[in-house]
């Protein structure tokens, strides 16, 4: 009897037990699943990946970093790869997309957007010693021949070509990296035409690529017709010449923009201005009207062509729009000023004028 009262006290004790384990089921799978979507997101790293490369040091230090500099993670690509892996179809090419587009899915594919990054200054700072190289060239040349533009053509083309120096094979290494990280992007992108960074790498890789080829063959023939339009790209300008490939070189700063544009600083400003560029138009639309405005009126006040000995005058209405617009931003070249009592009192209008459009941007965005 004592037995079976202890034996049944102990079952009694016990009984209650189930309830409690099936009370904490839920709490714990809430615990689990969001364990799992922590890691989909962040990609912790695992024990199976123990011995492999992981700069998982990386994505301490981007926390700790200054919120303006800190990289946010990729929520569109993140959806993506959540939406894969329910689905149960996730392919080396989506982790390979993950790993490529969301630069917070792990430390490695945030220290490959970071080498990116250095890599791309790197070509910005090639580019301007390049440039300087060149510079240096031409203005040696000038002191020697002058104007003879024979002479200076035969002494550039004596030079050491393009595609000998050292910086041509460091511009051949840029080329080949932006290359494979763009056809990788191509490659792994879901829908790669659709996406707006891809447009900007290949806007930013082309400029590149037309100078390795016009450096590659002596004297460029591929775009130059001779060594002077290649070293005189401004002052001896043809059509087809360095002009427009040092034209199209700015755009290689739009690189930079690949992981700047995942910083909270920056989202915060672009959606500042989205939300403020109805408001903006405003002030723009008042600028222009006293622009055209005041313009005119200076060039009533200022125009004489028999006064030239005065100092610079304004001789046509889009001139005295443009010394009213560096007026009112305060830049003030001082390639024309006023001449006349009336234009003297005008611009001092428009540097009232200006002070006060240009505050009223400031204090939209602000």
């Amino acid at each position: 009897m004592a037995s079976s009262g202890a034996s049944s006290g102990t079952s009694s004790s016990l009984a209650p037990e189930p309830e409690e384990k099936g009370a904490a089921e839920p709490s714990q799978s809430r615990s689990a699943n969001a364990h799992s979507t922590a890691s989909i997101i962040f990609s912790e790293p695992s024990h199976r990946r123990h011995g492999r490369l992981n700069f998982h040091w990386v994505l301490r230090l981007n926390q700790r970093a200054v919120p303006a500099l800190r990289v946010l993670t990729n929520w569109k690509v993140e959806t993506y790869i959540q939406g894969r892996k329910a689905a149960g179809c996730v392919s080396s090419r989506d982790r390979l997309y993950r790993f490529l587009a969301s630069p917070t899915s792990s430390g490695n594919a945030l220290m490959f957007a970071l080498l990116i990054l250095a890599v791309s200054f790197a070509s910005i700072i090639t580019f301007g010693v390049e440039s300087h190289q060149h510079s240096k060239q031409v203005s040696s040349a000038l002191e020697l021949y002058g104007e003879n533009a024979t002479a200076i053509e035969e002494h550039l083309g004596s030079l050491t070509p393009p595609y000998e120096e050292p910086l041509f094979a460091w511009n051949c290494v840029l080329a080949a990296v932006f290359t494979a990280e763009l056809a990788l992007r191509l490659a792994t992108y879901p829908t790669p035409l659709r996406d707006s960074e891809l447009w900007v790498d290949a806007l930013a890789l082309l400029p590149l690529i037309l100078r390795i080829a016009c450096a590659s063959t002596p004297e460029g023939d591929l775009f130059y017709e001779s060594a002077l339009e290649m070293y005189l790209p401004g002052q001896y300008y043809q059509p087809a010449g360095g002009t427009f490939l040092h034209l199209n070189a700015a755009f290689s700063s739009l690189r930079l923009l690949k992981l700047t544009r995942h910083m909270l600083g920056c989202r915060i400003l672009g959606q500042t201005l989205t939300e403020s560029f109805t408001a903006l138009l405003i002030p723009t639309y008042f600028l222009f009207m006293l622009v055209t405005l005041f313009g005119t009126l200076l060039f009533a006040l200022e125009y004489d062509p028999y006064a030239e000995r005065d100092g610079p005058r304004v001789l046509d209405i889009p001139t005295a729009w443009y010394l009213i617009l560096v007026t009112m931003a305060t830049v003030g070249y001082g390639d024309f000023s006023p001449q006349t009592a009336g234009g003297r009192i005008l611009m001092g209008l428009v540097m009232i004028s200006g002070l006060t459009v240009m505050a009223m941007p400031l204090a939209i965005v602000g």
